[in-house]
C-alpha cells in the first residue's frame, strides 16, 4: 500500500510541473503556433506551401461578359445617339495555374513562370461561344490612335488604305475568336512588312487571351521573396520581367504587392496591394470590414475611389498620367494602359464604369453599375490565407475622332470611351481547406484554454498533495501531546 508520503510527493511533483508547463505555455503557445505557422509558409522545396502555390489545387473560374453594340445601324447612318451596349454572358472558364521553370535564389527569392490554361465550362456559362458579338473594331481604332500626331497626309493615306480592307469601324465575331481563337485582319499582314512603325505587334491575330492559352512567356518572368529573411515579405513580387520597374513614372512604376497566392498574416493592415501584370502596375485595396467565409472569420479588403484615379481626387496617383497633363489624362476611374498593350488604346475600369466620373460613363446607355463589381480580396487575418478572391477588371477603347483618318471617326460623339468586356477570376476557398482553417485556427484559440485548465490542475494537485502533508504530520507520533490527560501522576515516595 502507498504510504501518505509518497502520495503527497506524487501529487505535489505532479502539481508543480503541471502549473509551469501550463504557465510556461500560457505565455510563450502564440510565439510556438507563429514559428511553426511561419515553417509551414516560408517557401522552400519542402514547405507545405509549396505544393499548394506551385499548382493551386483550389478551383478557379474566369467568367468574362461582353458588350455587344445594338444600335450599329443607326450611328453608320448619321444619327445622333448614345452608344448602347447589351451586356452578355457569362462565358465561364475553368483556370488552372503553374508555375514552370522555378529557381531558387540566394536572396530569399524565387524565380518562376506562370503557365496557364483556360477550358469552356458550357454548363456554367449563360451563352455559346458561337455567340456573334458586335463592338469597336480594335485594330481600326488603334491604328487611329497611334498615327493621331502624323502628318496629315500621312493620316489621309492611311485611312484610304485602312478603307480597302474594312468597311467601317465596327467589328462582328464570334465569343471564341474575341477571346482565345482571335481574329484574323489583313493589317497584320500589312504592319509585319512595316518594322518601322511606332508601334510593334507581336501577334497575327487579336484576341483579348490570344496566345495566352498554355504560355510560359505571356505573363513574363517573375521574381518573388519566398520570406525566409523577412517573413513579412512573403509572396511579394521583388523583380518582374527582369526589373523592378514597369512602365509608368515614379512611384506607380514601381514592382510591388503580391501576386494574391502568397500573403504574410496581415493583422492590421489597413490595405493591401496586388500586383496586377495584365495592366504593369499594383492595384491598392483598402480594408472594407470583417467577413465570414465558410465559418471561419476574415477580413475583406477591396477597390475604391482612389484605385484608378490618375491625380484628379489623390496627387499621389498623378504618376499614372504623364508629367505634362494631357488629353491623354482621363477623368478619374480609368487607368491608360495603352503601353502595356502594345499601344491600343486600352484603358481600365471596374465594370460597368463603376466609381467613374460621368463624363464618360453618361455617354454609354446599358450599363448598371453596382457595388458588387468592385475587386475584392478576403484574408484570415492570423494564417494570410485567402478566402475568396473576385478579380474584376474591365477594359475599354478610347476612340477620339483624329483627323484625316475617316474611318476611325464614325461615331456621334468624338470622344467616347468604348466598354469592350468585362472578366471576373473568382477563387472561393475549399471545404477541405477551410477545415484546415478550422482546425489550425482553433488549435490556436483553442489551446490556451488548455494549458489554463493544466495549470488549474497542477494547483489542484499542488493542494491536494499539502493536505495530504498535513494530515500526515498532524497524525504523526511525535506531535502527539507529551500529557495524556487519562493519564494519572505519579504518587510521592
Amino acid at each position: 500500500m502507498v504510504s501518505v508520503a509518497v502520495k503527497s510527493g506524487f501529487l505535489m511533483g505532479f502539481g508543480a510541473m503541471f502549473v509551469v508547463v501550463g504557465a510556461v505555455m500560457v505565455v510563450y503557445w502564440p510565439t510556438i503556433f507563429f514559428a511553426q505557422l511561419q515553417s509551414m509558409m516560408i517557401l522552400t522545396k519542402e514547405s507545405t506551401s509549396f505544393s499548394i502555390w506551385r499548382e493551386i489545387p483550389i478551383p478557379m473560374y474566369l467568367e468574362c461578359y461582353m458588350f455587344n453594340i445594338t444600335n450599329v445601324d443607326e450611328i453608320l447612318a448619321g444619327k445622333n445617339v448614345s452608344l448602347k451596349v447589351v451586356e452578355l454572358g457569362p462565358y465561364v472558364y475553368k483556370e488552372r495555374h503553374a508555375k514552370e521553370n522555378i529557381t531558387w535564389n540566394d536572396n530569399s527569392t524565387v524565380t518562376y513562370y506562370n503557365e496557364r490554361w483556360w477550358t469552356f465550362q458550357p454548363e456554367m456559362s449563360n451563352g455559346s461561344l458561337s455567340d456573334n458579338i458586335t463592338s469597336i473594331n480594335p485594330i481600326v481604332a488603334t491604328v487611329g490612335y497611334v498615327m493621331r500626331h502624323e502628318p496629315l497626309f500621312v493620316r489621309v493615306a492611311v485611312d484610304v488604305f485602312m478603307r480597302m480592307s474594312h468597311e467601317n469601324l465596327f467589328l462582328t465575331a464570334n465569343v471564341s475568336s474575341w477571346l482565345f481563337d482571335g481574329i484574323s485582319d489583313p493589317l497584320f499582314d500589312i504592319a509585319a512588312h512595316f518594322p518601322d512603325l511606332p508601334v510593334t505587334i507581336p501577334f497575327d491575330k487579336f484576341g483579348w487571351f490570344y496566345s495566352r492559352n498554355g504560355s510560359q512567356e505571356y505573363d513574363g518572368v517573375f521574381v518573388m521573396n519566398t520570406g525566409a529573411e523577412d517573413f513579412s515579405r512573403l509572396g511579394n513580387v521583388e523583380m518582374w520581367r527582369n526589373s523592378n520597374r514597369t512602365l509608368y513614372r515614379d512611384e506607380c512604376g514601381e514592382v510591388r504587392g503580391s501576386t494574391g497566392e502568397l500573403w504574410a498574416p496581415e493583422l492590421g493592415q489597413p490595405e493591401l496591394v496586388v500586383f496586377a501584370p495584365d495592366i504593369c502596375t499594383y492595384l491598392t485595396l483598402a480594408i472594407s470590414g470583417p467577413v465570414t467565409i465558410d465559418g471561419i472569420d476574415g477580413v475583406m479588403y477591396a477597390t475604391n475611389d482612389s484605385t484608378f484615379d490618375n491625380g484628379y481626387k489623390y496627387p499621389n496617383m498623378a504618376c499614372y498620367c504623364d508629367e505634362v497633363r494631357d488629353e491623354n489624362c482621363l477623368p478619374s476611374g480609368a487607368l491608360n494602359v495603352s503601353a502595356c498593350r502594345f499601344g491600343a488604346p486600352a484603358f481600365v475600369s471596374l465594370p460597368h464604369f463603376l466609381g467613374m466620373d460621368p463624363y464618360y460613363a453618361n455617354k454609354i446607355d446599358g450599363l448598371s453599375p453596382t457595388d458588387d463589381y468592385k475587386f475584392r480580396l478576403a484574408l484570415e487575418m492570423y494564417t494570410g490565407m485567402p478566402l475568396q478572391v473576385n478579380a474584376q477588371l474591365q477594359i475599354n477603347l478610347l476612340v477620339r475622332h483624329v483627323g484625316g483618318i475617316s474611318l476611325n471617326n464614325q461615331l456621334p460623339d468624338g470622344d467616347t470611351l468604348v466598354p469592350m468586356f468585362w472578366f471576373r477570376q473568382e477563387v472561393r476557398i475549399s471545404e477541405e481547406y477551410a477545415r484546415l482553417a478550422r482546425f489550425a485556427l482553433n488549435l490556436r484559440d483553442g489551446m490556451p484554454y488548455g494549458f489554463y485548465a493544466l495549470t488549474a490542475i497542477g494547483i489542484l494537485l499542488l493542494i491536494l498533495g499539502i493536505g495530504f502533508l498535513i494530515r500526515k504530520l498532524m497524525k504523526s507520533p511525535e506531535t502527539a501531546p507529551i500529557l495524556n490527560e487519562n493519564t494519572a501522576p505519579e504518587e510521592t515516595q
